[in-house]
């Protein structure tokens, strides 16, 4: 009786110390407390029609409880100009469409990121738009305004807890800080919640505004290994060099840490390059020990807010690819819920 007395007491001094058991593989272990992730998010394809209860219920069944809905824009870059709302585009790509998911949302108590996305014309990276003119910068600056504002007043009417002005924009931010600086003090006179922006991996570093901004957003594409599955551990200690430079950012920003984008192909070499979709093997176990190390890399950071991963199918719109980022019907599934658990 004593040593019983004696071992739950251990226990509670344990869980109070921060640690906690689990059971992996088979075996019952002691870890440190994960600290609690904020967003246990990913990003939802927006469909081509009305969202069914389905969904949201698949979400809930893999403790997801935060979803980021992307509103897209077009950019003709002849033109200068953004064009979104468009009768072509899909259903949860236009107003009605986000409005009507956000909603959803709520009601499966679920939080929101709005997360406008660009698509360019001539089919480079949106972090290379330029433009050759003064005149041309102005006209498509002025549409990207009107763009964002609009989705901003939307965000506010629909009690969005989070919204996201605009993803991987480097040289546009680069060449014309100014402009940025005062289109986030437009925002704020409209929308209320909190404000973030989804630099991409290699740029965070040299974003102007963070300090006027609620998080620090990364799509968190690192590269970490070139071999086919690397294993885990190798992928947490490559993540250690790009956490130094992520800790220094948050250190001098004293903002939490929020990846906006993150995520692995089933695919061979899947931690090398992810931001690319070059590889035609399937490798399903390289994209799971991709989000394993992912989490177990940043879940012990106090400053880390959690993400979103890349990325959901609605509905029927699931069409199951040999190779995709989703890890729909993949190992990787388990870990994630694993994790947001």
């Amino acid at each position: 009786m004593k040593k019983n007395k004696l071992a739950i007491l251990i226990f509670f001094i344990l869980i109070i110390s921060g640690y906690s058991f689990y059971n992996a593989n088979d075996k019952t272990e002691i870890i440190r407390l994960k600290y609690n992730m904020e967003y246990k998010g990913i990003n939802l394809v927006a469909p081509v029609k009305k969202l069914n209860n389905s969904t949201f219920e698949s979400l809930k069944e893999n403790n997801i409880n935060a979803i980021s809905l992307i509103p897209y824009a077009f950019v003709d870059i002849d033109q200068a100009s953004v064009s979104y709302n468009n009768e072509r585009q899909w259903w949860g790509e236009r107003s009605e469409g986000i409005r009507a998911s956000i909603r959803k949302s709520h009601e499966y108590k679920m939080k929101v990121m709005l997360k406008p996305h660009l698509w360019v014309n001539h089919n480079f990276y949106t972090g290379d738009l330029d433009f050759s003119n003064e005149k041309e910068w102005e006209h498509w600056e002025a549409d990207y305004e009107k763009y964002i504002l609009d989705f901003a007043k939307l965000a506010e009417e629909e009690k969005i807890e989070l919204f996201c002005f605009g993803t991987e924009l480097e040289n546009p931010i680069a060449k014309r800080p100014e402009y940025w600086i005062q289109l986030i003090q437009k925002i704020k006179k409209i929308y209320s919640g909190k404000l973030t922006y989804a630099a991409n991996w290699d740029s965070f570093e040299t974003i102007p505004f963070w300090n006027e901004l609620d998080y620090i957003g990364i799509d968190a594409y690192f590269p970490l290994a070139v071999e086919e599955t690397p294993s885990i551990e190798a992928l947490n200690e490559s993540w250690k060099k790009h956490i130094v430079k992520i800790k220094t950012v948050q250190q001098k920003t004293n903002k939490k840490i929020l990846f906006t984008e993150f995520g692995y192909r089933n695919s061979n070499k899947a931690a090398e390059a992810p931001w690319t979709e070059t590889e035609t093997e399937i490798n399903n176990l390289a994209q799971a020990n991709g989000y394993e190390a992912l989490f177990q890399s940043f879940s012990k950071q106090q400053w880390y807010a959690g993400g979103f991963a890349w990325k959901w199918y609605a509905d029927d719109y699931y069409k199951k690819k040999n190779i995709d980022y989703t890890p729909q019907e993949k190992p990787a599934l388990e870990t994630l819920k694993k994790w947001y658990k």
